[in-house]
């Protein structure tokens, strides 16, 4: 009779040993992209949470000789934590996602711990980093140009980044220019693989409107290619008015503002955000706001006068709307021009969270 007690007692401490596991913190582990031949290492932290013993790593099998794996030797008591650290030699370029088997002395069955990155070529990475934007085979350093400011007369330069990722050679060119803007490619054919750029010319004296100047232009990936939402590019400048006059004036205006920086908070399923910036006249004489325009299509303004007489001030309200948000690529900004020598121009960055 004591034979079969003790062989149930041994038999039910079994079970409960084997009912025992490590417990991981993350049981995955992913490490992102890394450069090839740039080793990277993952580290598994565990605790023995539940051991009625202290808890043994007896072995962990990677599986493949690309994995080196370095664990505690001693037992790690009831309570106290510790780590395991596998490392990927990162000789292979492309996705990794390896499983390794942990052993211990808590069960018979080991516990599966994953670790995965992708293994990419330092000069892809760097090109992905110069050029983010790709229009089918064209990658782009920008999908949004925008000039410095210009007075009427003056003329300013910008230059748009092109690299040929296809298999033909491409001639850069863009359609739909407007009259005030020219281009120039350089070099003028683009062999697979290599770079190049298109100097953009904005003439002020040709720019048509005060203030803000925007448009779409678009970028011809064929001979004979259309114009569409896939390879457009939008374009914003600025004109600033001429203030010879104005400052040989004795009295002045002098325009000020709230803020530059107007937060709105979090978006969210909210269908809009608003929000307010006073302006002030601090001169002596009448501040005309010339013009009020945003560059990006879901803000709206409204104010109720565009001239304020010395020490006025008024209160331009500003509206985001959800709607409108993917329909331009331009930040959400309002731009401000004015008749005070010294603030010409001002903008409003209009920031929040989606």
């Amino acid at each position: 009779m004591n034979r079969y007690i003790v062989l149930l007692t041994l038999l039910l401490s079994a079970q409960i040993v084997l009912a025992q596991k490590i417990s991981f913190e993350r049981n995955t582990v992913d490490v992102g992209k890394v450069l090839w031949k740039s080793p990277v290492t993952a580290t598994f932290r565990f605790t023995n949470k539940d051991g009625r013993q202290p808890l043994q790593i007896r072995e962990v099998d990677a599986g493949c000789g690309c994995l080196s794996v370095k664990w505690p030797s001693a037992a790690v008591t009831k309570g106290t934590t510790g780590e395991i650290q596998i490392t990927y030699d990162a000789m292979m370029l492309g996705h990794f996602d390896r499983f390794i088997d942990v052993y211990t002395n808590q069960s018979a069955k080991p516990t599966r711990i994953r670790m995965k990155g992708h293994v990419t070529n330092g000069e892809q990475q760097a090109i992905e980093q110069a050029f983010p934007y790709r229009i089918d085979d064209i990658c782009l350093s920008t999908n949004n140009i925008e000039f410095p400011d210009v007075h009427k007369g003056d003329s300013a330069k910008v230059y748009l980044e092109v690299l040929n990722d296809g298999t033909e050679v491409y001639e850069p060119q863009l359609m739909h220019l407007p009259s005030y803007i020219t281009a120039r490619a350089t070099p003028k054919m683009l062999a697979r693989g290599r770079k190049g750029k298109i100097e953009l010319t904005l003439h002020g004296d040709l720019v048509p409107t005060l203030g803000l100047n925007q448009t779409q232009i678009y970028v011809a990936r064929y001979s004979g290619d259309r114009v569409g939402t896939g390879n457009d590019l939008t374009v914003s400048a600025v004109l600033l008015p001429d203030m010879h006059e104005a400052e040989a004036q004795a009295l002045q205006p002098r325009f000020t503002l709230s803020t530059t920086e107007l937060r709105l908070g979090k978006l969210g399923k909210k269908s809009k955000l608003k929000g307010t910036v006073t302006l002030k006249n601090q001169g002596s004489a009448p501040l005309m706001l010339t013009s009020i325009q945003a560059f990006n299509q879901a803000v709206q303004v409204s104010l109720p006068k565009r001239e304020l007489k010395a020490g006025e001030e008024i209160a331009m309200n500003i509206t985001v709307e959800a709607k409108y948000l993917d329909l331009s690529k331009a930040e959400p900004r309002v731009l401000i021009i004015t008749n005070d020598p010294q603030h010409c121009k001002e903008v409003v960055n209009v920031l929040f969270e989606r």
